[in-house]
C-alpha cells in the first residue's frame, strides 16, 4: 500500500512538472501581448491533461473545417451526391446538390457527371433557386471578393466557381470560355467588378490570375450548355419524389483536399450538401442548426458557428470545444481514416513545413487569418499515447511563422513528455 502511495506521489509530481512547463511557456514574454488558449486530453480515457484558457472563446479561422468534416461524415454517404435527376417527356430534369467537384480543375479525372449529361437524349432542364443565403458568407471580408479563397457558394458549382484570366499579346483570355468576352485590359485595384462579371487585367496581375465569378442563373445555364454541348433551360419546378440521385466521386477525396490544403470553397459546399440531404434546400444555416441540435449537444461552451470554411470573423469557439468535436470524430470513425484525411505534420498540406520528425506525430487542421493562428487535432506521443489537442492564438502582431514556431515547441514538449 505504501509503495502504491509513493508511486502515485511520484507520478503526480511528474504531471505537475509538465503542467508547470506548459504554463511557463504560455505565460512567457512571447505571448504577453496576445491571447492564447490550450487544451489537451487523453484520447482513450477522456482525461483532461492540460487546460490553459481552454474555456475561453477564440476566432478559430479554418479550424471550423473540423466541424464541416464532422457534419459531412455524419450525413453524407461514401460518395458525393452530385445531382437529383429524372427523365420526363424525352428530356432530362436535374437539380444541383452542391457538389463542388463538377468540372473543378483539381478533380479533372472525374467525368461521371459530364458523361451522364452528355449521353442523355433531349434537352436539360435545370431546377434553379434551391440555394438560400448570401453570395458570400456572413462575416467575410468584403474586399476579399476577388480573391481565389473567396469563391461564391451555389447549388450547382461549375469549375469551382472560379475563372482563370490569362494575359496575351492581343486580347486577354478567360477560362471557362463562356466568360471570354468579359475580360479587358484595364488598370484597377480589383480584378473584377463587385456585382458583375467584368474582369480587368493590368500590371498588378500575373500572367495567369484566378478570380471568383459572380454566380448568376443565366451564366450557369450558358456555362453548362457550353460544357455538355446541348441546350439547357432553367426551370423553377421541383423534381418529383421519384427523382434519383447521381453520385460523383468518393467523399474522402473531397474531405482530404479540404483538410490538407484548407480549401474554403470545398468546405462551404460541404455544408450545402449536408443541408440538401436533411432539408429541401441548400442552406449553411440550416445545416449548422441540424448538426448542432442532433450531434453536438453538450458542447462545453455556447459557441458561435456561422460558416463552413472559417473565413468569418463571427465564428467563436474555445479550445475545449474543438477537442469536444475531435473526440467525437475519434470515437465514431476509424482512426486510420481520420489520419488519412487530416494534414500530417512535416508531410502534407498546410503542415508540410512544420511539426515534422522522423515519425509523424501530428494529424491536425491549422487555421490562419490575419493576426490569428490555431491548430487542433491528434498527437502521438513517444510513449505511444494518442492525445487530442487544440492551440488557439488570437490578436498577435508577430509574424505568423513565429507563432507556428512557438506552437511547435509546445507540441514537441507534449510529444516527448506525456
Amino acid at each position: 500500500m505504501r509503495s502504491l502511495v509513493i508511486i502515485c506521489f511520484i507520478f503526480s509530481g511528474i504531471l505537475n512538472a509538465q503542467s508547470d512547463w506548459v504554463r511557463n511557456h504560455l505565460e512567457s514574454n512571447f505571448y504577453k501581448t496576445q491571447f492564447v488558449g490550450f487544451y489537451l486530453q487523453d484520447a482513450e480515457t477522456g482525461k483532461e491533461l492540460e487546460n490553459y484558457n481552454g474555456e475561453k472563446l477564440f476566432t478559430p479561422a479554418s479550424n471550423i473545417k473540423i466541424l464541416s468534416l464532422y457534419s459531412a461524415m455524419k450525413t453524407l454517404k461514401d460518395s458525393i451526391p452530385a445531382l437529383r435527376y429524372e427523365r420526363k417527356d424525352g428530356n432530362l430534369f436535374i437539380q444541383g446538390l452542391g457538389d463542388p467537384t463538377f468540372l473543378h480543375p483539381e478533380f479533372k479525372s472525374v467525368t461521371r457527371v459530364m458523361d451522364f449529361l452528355k449521353k442523355e437524349p433531349g434537352k436539360i432542364f435545370l431546377r434553379w433557386g434551391k440555394y438560400e443565403g448570401t453570395r458570400m458568407g456572413l462575416g467575410w471580408s468584403w474586399e476579399d471578393y476577388e480573391k481565389y479563397y473567396s469563391a461564391e457558394r451555389s447549388e450547382l458549382p461549375l469549375y469551382g466557381n472560379m475563372a482563370t484570366i490569362k494575359k496575351g499579346k492581343g486580347k486577354p483570355s478567360a477560362f471557362p470560355a463562356t466568360l471570354a468576352d468579359s475580360v479587358e485590359y484595364e488598370e484597377s485595384l480589383f480584378s473584377r467588378d463587385f456585382y458583375d462579371n467584368k474582369f480587368k487585367v493590368g500590371s498588378r496581375n500575373g500572367a495567369s490570375t484566378k478570380v471568383p465569378f459572380v454566380v448568376k442563373d443565366e451564366l450557369i445555364r450558358q456555362m453548362l450548355a457550353d460544357a455538355v454541348g446541348k441546350e439547357v433551360e432553367l426551370t423553377d419546378k421541383d423534381l418529383s419524389k421519384n427523382a434519383k440521385t447521381l453520385f460523383s466521386l468518393p467523399s474522402d477525396l473531397v474531405y482530404k483536399r479540404m483538410m490538407e490544403v484548407s480549401d474554403n470553397f470545398l468546405a462551404e459546399q460541404i455544408l450545402l450538401m449536408v443541408s440538401a440531404q436533411v432539408t429541401s434546400s441548400l442552406s449553411s444555416e440550416k445545416a449548422i442548426q441540424h448538426i448542432t441540435s442532433k450531434y453536438l449537444k453538450g458542447m462545453p461552451q455556447e459557441a458561435v458557428w456561422v460558416d463552413g470554411s472559417g473565413l468569418s470573423r463571427y465564428n467563436l469557439f474555445s479550445p475545449k470545444d474543438m477537442v469536444f468535436v475531435l473526440d467525437k470524430l475519434y470515437k465514431e470513425f476509424p482512426t486510420q481514416r481520420l489520419y488519412n484525411i487530416f494534414a500530417i505534420g512535416g508531410r502534407t498540406g498546410t503542415l508540410k513545413g512544420n511539426y515534422g520528425g522522423s515519425t509523424p506525430y501530428i494529424y491536425a487542421k491549422s487555421g490562419t487569418l490575419s493576426n490569428n493562428y490555431c491548430l487542433s487535432g491528434y498527437l502521438i506521443t513517444k510513449s505511444g499515447k494518442t492525445l487530442i489537442f487544440s492551440v488557439m492564438n488570437n490578436h498577435f502582431q508577430k509574424e505568423n511563422w513565429q507563432v507556428r514556431q512557438e506552437t511547435q515547441k509546445l507540441l514537441e514538449h507534449v510529444r516527448d513528455n506525456y
